[in-house]
């Protein structure tokens, strides 16, 4: 199975690592009208990397033209992309995005960071939208990585360990450097990752949309979009099946 995922955070390459740990909150709407409140940032300082924006729309037309047949999904977080993968094997991902999302970094507090992290996904299900590339792996279902990065994302600093933990699976390249042999794929993701591009940038995300809807004469169905997230789904199963098995019963 051959993945095409565009995060549009890609797109903010120039500037993001300057705000994305400032002023955080899970819902985008409150996170910038926070970080404009108390901070010194205003909307002109979050400008867009015209050309990256070139890239990945044109990479997408390109694989709408020729994937006729292809899934294409759009979603506001990026391990919505589970829904569409996670009953799949043999999984080749091309993965357009400012953030690697093989692991997140989430226990910086700890030596130990990545490790106790990638604990959690194989013990746990621990996955959102940062890791969800480490749950594919963790899963076996995982048969390529290749991350199209941003040169001044900040993740690339734990290139190293994601190299390891996925072996020859996992490649990294700029988009200057990695060449498309052909745009035939089987499932299309775009993601809009409201938290980290400014909301005076989100109707790029409607632009593929519209683009979509005009190459297939299929609509969007704009409603069901975060509505669910897998992150959430899965969460509680291990709970759910600790307290039935102890039910007397069963049941």
């Amino acid at each position: 199975m051959k993945v095409l995922s565009i995060d549009l955070d890609y797109i903010m390459g120039p500037v993001i690592e300057t705000y994305q740990g400032l002023h955080w909150d899970e819902n985008g709407n409150t996170r910038w009208d926070f970080l404009y409140e108390n901070s010194d940032f205003q909307e002109s300082h979050l400008y867009i990397d015209q050309a990256g924006l070139l890239y990945c729309y044109q990479t997408f037309l390109k694989a709408l033209e020729e994937s006729p047949d292809a899934n294409v999904c759009f979603g506001y977080e990026h391990d919505e992309i589970l829904f569409q993968l996670y009953e799949h094997e043999n999984i080749h991902v091309i993965n357009i995005d400012h953030h690697d999302d093989v692991m997140a970094s989430d226990f910086e507090e700890y030596d130990d960071n990545l490790e106790r992290e990638l604990k959690t996904i194989q013990f746990h299900d621990r996955v959102h939208e940062g890791n969800w590339g480490a749950w594919l792996h963790v899963r076996e279902k995982l048969s390529s990585f290749t991350w199209i990065c941003n040169p001044t994302s900040g993740n690339l600093n734990r290139n190293e360990f994601n190299q390891e933990l996925l072996g020859e699976k996992y490649k990294t390249y700029d988009r200057t450097q990695y060449e498309f042999y052909d745009y035939k794929f089987d499932e299309i993701f775009v993601c809009l990752s409201p938290q980290y591009i400014p909301k005076n940038h989100w109707h790029y995300f409607t632009m593929f949309m519209i683009a979509y809807e005009h190459y297939t004469g299929k609509k969007v169905n704009v409603a069901s979009m975060g509505k669910r997230k897998f992150e959430q789904e899965i969460r509680h199963n291990q709970v759910t099946n600790a307290i039935l098995y102890k039910r007397p019963d069963g049941g």
